[in-house]
C-alpha cells in the first residue's frame, strides 16, 4: 500500500506525501453512491421486481463506477487544467454518494429511536390502493398504528386516530376512507378515527391532518407520524420543516422492496432542502478543484 502512492505520489509530482490522502473522500463518496445504484439496480435479475427505475438506477450505477475508475487516475496523473477539469467533473457524484451515506446513517439512528408516550394524535400516511382495497404495505402502517394506539390506551391515553390519504386517478375512493373502513375492521371505535381525504402528498399528509387536529381543538402536545420504514427519514425532515411536533414511526417492509423504495426517498429528501444541496454541490466541486490545484505538478 505504501508501494502504490509513493508511486501515485511520484506520478503527480506531490512533494507533501498527506496530500495523495485526500482523494480517498471523494474516491469513497462515488464508489458508495456507485454501488448501491447498481445494488438497487440489480432488482432486475428479479422478473418480479424489474421495472424501469432498477433499469435506470442499474445503467447510472456501472456509469458512476465507471466515472470513478477514470477520474481518480486522471486525477492523480492530469498535467494540463483540461483533464483536471475532467477529472473534478467525473468525481462530481461523490457528493450526492456521501449525502446517500449521511441520509442512510440518518434514517438508521432515526428508526432506533423510541418515540415519546402519550401523543396527542396517531396520524397514518396513505400510500395507495390497489383495486380499491388495501394492500399489504398499507395494512402494515395501519396495523402498526393500531398497535401504537392501543397501546397509549393501556397507558390511560386516548389518542386520536388520523388515517390521511386522497383519491388518486386510479382510484376508486380516496385513501383516508379505505383506511377508516381497514381500523373499523380491526376494532378501532369510529368515534376514535378522524379521517382526512384530501392529501396527495406527504407534505399535505401532514398539513391536513394538523388542520383536523386544530379543529377538533387539539393543539397541544406531539403526534405520532406512522409510516413505512423506507419513509421515515423523509417524513421526519418535512415534519420539521413544516413545524410539526412529530415522532416518526416506520412499519415493517418486504426486503425485496427496500431497496428501490429507499433509493426513491433519498431522491426525494434532496428536494426538501434543495438549496442546502445546491451549495453543498458548489462547495464538493470547489474543494475537488483546489485538490485539483493542489496536486498540479508544478
Amino acid at each position: 500500500m505504501a508501494g502504490v502512492t509513493a508511486a501515485l505520489e511520484d506520478a503527480a509530482g506531490v512533494s507533501d506525501p498527506h496530500r495523495a490522502y485526500l482523494l480517498v473522500v471523494p474516491w469513497f463518496g462515488a464508489a458508495v453512491l456507485g454501488l448501491l445504484l447498481v445494488g438497487f439496480g440489480g432488482q432486475v435479475l428479479r422478473p418480479a421486481t424489474r421495472n424501469r427505475a432498477a433499469v435506470a438506477s442499474l445503467v447510472i450505477g456501472l456509469a458512476v463506477l465507471a466515472a470513478t475508475a477514470v477520474g481518480i487516475p486522471l486525477y492523480l496523473i492530469g498535467s494540463t487544467p483540461a483533464t483536471m477539469a475532467l477529472a473534478v467533473v467525473l468525481l462530481l457524484p461523490g457528493y450526492p454518494g456521501l449525502a446517500l451515506l449521511a441520509y442512510a446513517l440518518y434514517c438508521l439512528g432515526y428508526l432506533r429511536r423510541r418515540p415519546r408516550p402519550a401523543p396527542s394524535a396517531v396520524v397514518v400516511l396513505g400510500s395507495g390502493l390497489v383495486d380499491g382495497t388495501v394492500p399489504r404495505l398499507l395494512a402494515h402502517r395501519l396495523d402498526a398504528a393500531v398497535a401504537a394506539w392501543r397501546d397509549e390506551r393501556t397507558r390511560g391515553h386516548d389518542p386520536l386516530l388520523v388515517p390521511t390519504g386522497g383519491q388518486g386517478a386510479d382510484e376508486p375512493m380516496p385513501e383516508g376512507l379505505a383506511m377508516t373502513a381497514y381500523l373499523v375492521a380491526q376494532g378501532v371505535p369510529p368515534e376514535c378515527v378522524a379521517t382526512e381525504d384530501r392529501a396527495t402528498t406527504t407534505d399535505e399528509n401532514l398539513l391536513l391532518s394538523r388542520e383536523i387536529l386544530r379543529a377538533r381543538g387539539i393543539e397541544d402536545g406531539h403526534v405520532r407520524v406512522v409510516t413505512s420504514s423506507f419513509h421515515v427519514g423523509r417524513a421526519a425532515l418535512l415534519s420539521r420543516r413544516l413545524g410539526l411536533d412529530a415522532d416518526v414511526t416506520g412499519a415493517p417492509t418486504a426486503w425485496y422492496f427496500l431497496p428501490g423504495a429507499f433509493f426513491r426517498e433519498y431522491v426525494a429528501a434532496l428536494t426538501v432542502h434543495p438549496r442546502t444541496n445546491l451549495v453543498g454541490l458548489g462547495a464538493w466541486a470547489a474543494a475537488l478543484a483546489a485538490m485539483a490545484y493542489a496536486l498540479t505538478p508544478r
